[in-house]
């Protein structure tokens, strides 16, 4: 019996640490790691190349914020009360991810490059979240149509951020390849991935985002469309 319950024990903890992925993308999950084989993409030309390791750059991530707002199809469904739903996640393109040379420095490099769009997701979640919260505190019926006027904002709130920090990390890290600074950085974004754990992507965005299926009644707003898949 004691044999049983380990076996389940170890069966729910390999369930929660699996990797979603597809043939061409894989998805940030609570526990998962990147590993060498997700890095599917040809190296890039010579010239291209001196520039990076000219740089001390020794792999190329190509990650990306996906995002997507779906509204009510129809006026009934705004008039019934259906509000709008959000869904964000990071997202690697394997067929254009590469190292140049591969060793467990590189990887971990890269793997807080992909923590970083994690965290850029979750910051624009939690602002969206709050704004919700904020404009339905003591009111009867959720208001809708508000999340279509904030959302962008909100978006770009946490690709900011994203942009930012990945800037900092090839600047101070990846180009240097200085240890103490990878541990203050790696030691940052793990805290506040810890601080916004509550807002971590979930399963059911990226199911809808690799899908690209709306819930029933529902349709992907359209001033969005063009935006869907934009890297981040």
């Amino acid at each position: 019996m004691k044999k049983l319950f380990i076996l389940i024990a170890l069966f729910v903890s390999v369930q929660s640490f699996a990797q979603i992925e597809t043939d061409t993308h894989v998805f940030w999950q609570p526990g998962a790691k990147l590993t060498f084989d997700m890095f599917q993409g040809n190296l890039p030309d010579s010239v291209s190349m001196k520039k990076m390791t000219d740089m001390s750059y020794y792999f190329e991530i190509s990650k990306g914020f996906w995002a997507a707002l779906d509204i009510p199809k129809s006026k009934r469904g705004w008039k019934n009360g259906m509000v709008e739903k959000y869904y964000f996640c990071a997202a690697m393109d394997k067929k254009n991810s590469f190292f140049i040379v591969r060793d467990s420095t590189e990887l971990k490099y890269a793997q807080l490059v992909f923590d970083i769009c994690e965290l850029s997701t979750r910051i624009s979640i939690r602002n969206l979240d709050q704004f919700v919260a904020s404009i339905n505190e003591d009111i009867d019926k959720p208001v809708n149509g508000a999340i279509s006027i904030q959302y962008m904002t909100c978006l770009n709130d946490g690709k900011q951020f994203g942009k930012e920090a990945t800037h900092a990390l090839y600047v101070n890290v990846i180009g240097t390849h200085n240890e103490a600074e990878y541990q203050k950085f790696r030691s940052m974004i793990d805290d506040l991935l810890e601080e916004l754990e509550s807002y971590a992507t979930s399963e059911e965005e990226i199911r809808r985002l690799i899908s690209e299926k709306p819930d029933k009644g529902y349709k992907l707003a359209p001033s969005y469309l063009d935006d869907f898949k934009k890297r981040g």
